[in-house]
C-alpha cells in the first residue's frame, strides 16, 4: 500500500526528480479538468511552501501552537496534506501544528483515524482542532451542481453523534496502554483542540476525560470558544483547571464580518441559548452589585424581601 501523502512528501518543484510533474510536458494525468502547472503557479506555491515553513518554524521557536484551519471541500485535500507535512517536521515531541477537522463531513472520522494512523507509524504527534463545520450551503449547492454525493450529513443531529463519536475514538486512542518500541514503554501521543459551544458536548468530553484517567491541566486536551460565545462555559472549564482558550478574531470589518457570520450558522443551535446566557449575566450583575454593598452573605429571596 502507499501513502498518498507521505508519497506527494517528495514532490517539490524545485526538485529535479519531479520537476517533470510540474512542467507542460507532463500529459500522463492530462484531462478536461487537469492540467499542468503554469511557470507563475509553480512560482506561487514554492513562494506558499516557503511562507508555511517560516510560520511553523517561528511558532515552534516561540514555543506556541499553529491550528491550521478548514476549508471547502474541494480545497481541503491540499490543506490536509501539507499541515501534516508541517505536523511531521515539528511535532518530534509535542504538538506544535494542528490540522482541522470539520465533523459536518461524512467522512471526517475515517480522515480523523487514517491521520491517526500516518503519525503513529511515521512517529510524531498528532495534532487535531475539532469543528462541526461552516460551509453547509457552499458544500451542497456544489454537490448538487456537479452531481456528485452530498458531503455533508443529513442533518444537525447526525453531525451531533459524529463530533462526539470523533472525540471520544481520539480520547479513548489517548488514553489507551502504552505501546512498546525499541523495548520501551512509548506513550500514544495525541494533542487535541475541541472548539465547541455546544455545552453537552463539552459536558460529554469533560465526563470521558475523568472516567479515562485524562488529567485536566497539560494533558493534550484543550477547549476553545470564540470570544464572546458561549463564555459561561470557558468560565467553568477555566474554574475547574481545564486548558480553555478564546478566539480573538480581528481584521477589518469587511473581513472579520463574513467569518464570525459562518460561526453564528456552524453554531446555529446556540442561539437558542442566549436568553439562558443572558439571565445568568443578568444574575452575575446583581451578585457583584449586592457584594459591593456588603449583602454577599444574603440570600436573593432576603434581598427582595429586606429591598
Amino acid at each position: 500500500q502507499v501513502d498518498l501523502h507521505e508519497w506527494l512528501d517528495g514532490l517539490s518543484p524545485s526538485s529535479p526528480v519531479s520537476a517533470p510533474l510540474f512542467e507542460s510536458k507532463f500529459q500522463i494525468l492530462s484531462s478536461a479538468g487537469l492540467s499542468a502547472l503554469t511557470e507563475t503557479e509553480r512560482n506561487q506555491l514554492a513562494s506558499m511552501l516557503n511562507r508555511l515553513e517560516r510560520v511553523a518554524a517561528y511558532a515552534d521557536s516561540k514555543g506556541v501552537k499553529m491550528l491550521v484551519d478548514a476549508e471547502q471541500t474541494y480545497m481541503q485535500p491540499a490543506i490536509d496534506h501539507l499541515t501534516l507535512l508541517l505536523m511531521e517536521r515539528y511535532n518530534t515531541n509535542h504538538a506544535v501544528i494542528f490540522n482541522t477537522y470539520q465533523c459536518y463531513l461524512v467522512d471526517s472520522y475515517k480522515r480523523v483515524v487514517a491521520d491517526i494512523e500516518r503519525a503513529e507509524r511515521n512517529g510524531f504527534v498528532f495534532g487535531a482542532k475539532m469543528v462541526r463545520g461552516a460551509y453547509m450551503v457552499q458544500e451542497r449547492r456544489l454537490a448538487k451542481l456537479r452531481g456528485y454525493a452530498d458531503p455533508i450529513h443529513e442533518n444537525i443531529q447526525a453531525t451531533h453523534d459524529n463530533y462526539n463519536a470523533v472525540i471520544e475514538m481520539v480520547l479513548r486512542y489517548k488514553a489507551a496502554p502504552a505501546v512498546p518500541e525499541a523495548g520501551v514503554m512509548k506513550r500514544r501521543a495525541t494533542a487535541l483542540m475541541l472548539a465547541s459551544h455546544n455545552e453537552k458536548s463539552v459536558a460529554r468530553a469533560v465526563q470521558l476525560m475523568a472516567e479515562l484517567g485524562i488529567p485536566r491541566k497539560e494533558s493534550g486536551v484543550y477547549f476553545g470558544q470564540l470570544q464572546g460565545m458561549c463564555d459561561h462555559v470557558s468560565y467553568m472549564l477555566g474554574e475547574k483547571q481545564y486548558a480553555v482558550y478564546k478566539y480573538l478574531p480581528y481584521g477589518p470589518v469587511k473581513e472579520v464580518m463574513p467569518y464570525l457570520l459562518r460561526r453564528a450558522e456552524e453554531n446555529g443551535d446556540l442561539m437558542s441559548g442566549v436568553g439562558k446566557e443572558r439571565k445568568m449575566i443578568e444574575k452575575e450583575i446583581k451578585r457583584r452589585v449586592f457584594e459591593a454593598l456588603g449583602f454577599a452573605a444574603k440570600s436573593k429571596k432576603e434581598y427582595s424581601v429586606a429591598h
